[in-house]
């Protein structure tokens, strides 16, 4: 059933039950005037009973169609199919958007990769001379990091532990790009490496960390993803810190970036308003917190 016909339903609805009210005034003024004519005739016969009792009986069969038929099989039967048609609906357009949403995070890859991938390159290149062990490390890294991307890239669901392992190669490279001014930890519960995951969820928090927190700052500073249970096993903690420039020195980034917008979207979209994203000065650096339901 579509809107359109639960619409058309519904207006026949209201002209069956016109048509048994205007039946059931013709009948209150028709049949007391026939029964007044009888009486008044000579006649002993009570002609005016047939018409009296099959009218009635074909009113009540009628009144039967529209009020029994339709608590049995019509208006409730109507309502339950409109009740699935809109909630048909709304799963069609909550799936469009995170449609959408899925486009925009392969937009977003696209706009990290390249960027990303340059540096990386450029590294590995001058490293090739000077330290062809630190090179090929590198390279063992990226080559994990896009390994790890390109299974995001083609899955709308992985798990924890496959996002700590995508974070893990990718602030390697970045370690040693900056060497003694990154220092790096991941902590994941064992209990939580198996949880289902959105992919590329927590990359984007990790950058913006980098890139406006330790990336400008002199002497660099720490960064740390930490995943736990909370609630008794109820709900999902994941804590991502870091020790550098913070809110006051880069303003603009403070939760208003294109990658935390995307990811509070993307939060919305997949836990309908359960999950929790936060976004806290620690001056030095920021802490952003994130809150899942388990089940």
């Amino acid at each position: 059933m579509t809107l359109g016909e639960a619409r058309r339903i519904a207006h026949r609805e209201m002209q069956e039950r016109r048509g048994l009210y205007l039946g059931l005034i013709a009948y209150a003024i028709v049949i007391p005037a026939l029964w007044a004519i009888n009486l008044g005739m000579s006649s002993k016969i009570l002609w005016a009973q047939w018409p009296t009792l099959g009218w009635g009986a074909a009113l009540l069969g009628y009144a039967a169609t529209v009020f029994a038929g339709r608590s049995v099989f019509g208006a409730d039967w109507e309502r339950r199919k409109v009740a699935e048609l809109v909630a048909r609906e709304n799963l069609r357009i909550v799936s469009g958007e995170k449609q959408a949403v899925q486009a925009q995070l392969r937009l977003l890859q696209a706009q990290i990769e390249p960027h990303f991938l340059f540096n990386t390159l450029a590294t590995v290149q001058t490293q090739i001379k000077r330290s062809p062990e630190r090179a090929s490390t590198m390279l063992e890294h990226l080559i994990g990091y896009l390994r790890q991307s390109l299974t995001a890239s083609r899955a709308e669901q992985g798990t924890l532990a496959q996002e700590f392992e995508r974070l893990r190669d990718y602030l390697a490279l970045l370690k040693m790009r900056m060497g003694e001014r990154l220092q790096v930890s991941l902590d994941l519960d064992p209990a939580l490496a198996n949880h289902p995951f959105a992919p590329m969820l927590l990359q984007p928090l990790v950058e913006n960390a980098i890139r406006h927190g330790l990336e400008p700052k002199v002497e660099g500073g720490s960064l740390s993803v930490h995943a736990t249970m909370i609630e008794g096993g109820a709900r999902c903690r994941i804590t991502i810190a870091d020790t550098g420039l913070g809110f006051g020195a880069n303003p603009d980034s403070a939760g208003t970036g294109l990658g935390l917008s995307h990811v509070r979207e993307r939060l919305a979209l997949l836990y309908d308003g359960r999950a929790e994203l936060t976004v806290a000065d620690a001056a030095p650096g920021t802490h952003i917190t994130i809150e899942l339901p388990l089940r």
